[in-house]
């Protein structure tokens, strides 16, 4: 189990959802956990929850609207004062424009008035870049730190149109050179591959059957096929956690990481003693394409091999 009990950590976007989930497993191992959102009232509920859970860290809300770069400075500012210069993780979660996301998922990118970039963007890739250069000042003097990118579903193919391939492109894009340059000063940057996570937006669209939409059809149907591989809230907060106390964590900066490959390497299940198959299972893969009677026959712990899944959704 990792001993969390003397690192300071940063959450980014955790009111609820998957940034919630990553503080509240941190906190449960004993890390002193910051959390950011834009109402104080939500991320205190997050707070109670770590403290009726008996959880040995803590969490400590600070409200915050990531659209103003102030307010992101002030945030830092905060935990250099009250931590004397501390931070060990920060976790890029942020992202303010889910629900645009869905209301106006197949908006193309030439539609007049579409602004679609720099809704998604704004704070996605240029505010986790902002929030990265602030950390990397205060883990540099210490010559220690992780800084995690999270990318969701939709990273590498087609889907929600140009602005969200964009932003998890430009993000992934940028989380590689960051990596090279902080690699010196022995501070870890990477980006980190959750599978499908249901949240309760994920679940109730995965639920939902009598869209007119064809295309956002498809993309329900090939979820559903890709439940195996679902994950909780809180999974890729166990993976964040193993990390930030594995001693060679150095070995994986730069690197695009599957949850989990992170899971099967630290020998860990999800909070529902489930363990979620890999999205390289040629199971996953069989299903997705529709071949559900050739999935049936296939093993789970069956996958395609490292570099072919590199080629198709990590080059």
């Amino acid at each position: 189990m990792p001993d969390l009990s003397n690192k300071v950590c940063l959450v980014t976007g955790a009111s609820k959802g998957v940034g919630r989930g990553t503080a509240l497993q941190l906190a449960s191992y004993g890390a002193t956990c910051y959390i950011t959102g834009r109402e104080l009232a939500t991320l205190e509920t997050v707070q109670k929850e770590a403290e009726d859970r008996k959880s040995s860290g803590r969490i400590i809300p600070v409200e915050c609207d990531h659209r103003n770069d102030e307010n992101t400075r002030r945030v830092f500012e905060t935990i250099s004062v009250e931590q004397n210069g501390q931070l060990d993780l920060l976790v890029n979660n942020v992202f303010s424009a889910m629900q645009y996301w869905w209301d106006n998922f197949n908006v193309d990118f030439y539609e007049p008035g579409t602004s679609a970039c720099g809704i998604i963007n704004k704070v996605g890739m240029r505010n986790h870049h902002y929030s990265s250069a602030l950390a990397a000042g205060l883990m540099i003097p210490r010559k220690r730190g992780l800084i995690v990118n999270v990318s969701p579903v939709g990273r590498k193919i087609y889907l929600l149109r140009l602005a969200s391939g964009l932003r998890n492109a430009l993000k992934d894009y940028v989380a590689k050179n960051n990596a090279v340059n902080l690699r010196t000063n022995n501070v870890a940057f990477v980006f980190l591959w959750p599978s499908i996570v249901l949240t309760e937006k994920m679940t109730k669209f995965i639920e939902k059957d009598d869209d007119e939409d064809q295309a956002l059809n498809e993309i329900r149907a090939s979820c559903r096929q890709m439940l195996d591989c679902s994950e909780s809230v809180e999974f890729q907060g166990k993976c964040i956690a193993h990390m930030l106390a594995d001693e060679n964590m150095m070995k994986k900066s730069g690197q695009i990481l599957l949850t989990t490959d992170l899971a099967e390497e630290y020998n860990f299940e999800d909070v529902d003693g489930k363990s979620p198959l890999s999205e390289q299972s040629l199971k996953i893969l069989t299903k997705i394409y529709g071949w559900n009677s050739l999935s049936s026959y296939i093993p789970s712990w069956l996958k395609l091999p490292k570099y072919f899944y590199d080629m198709m959704f990590c080059s």
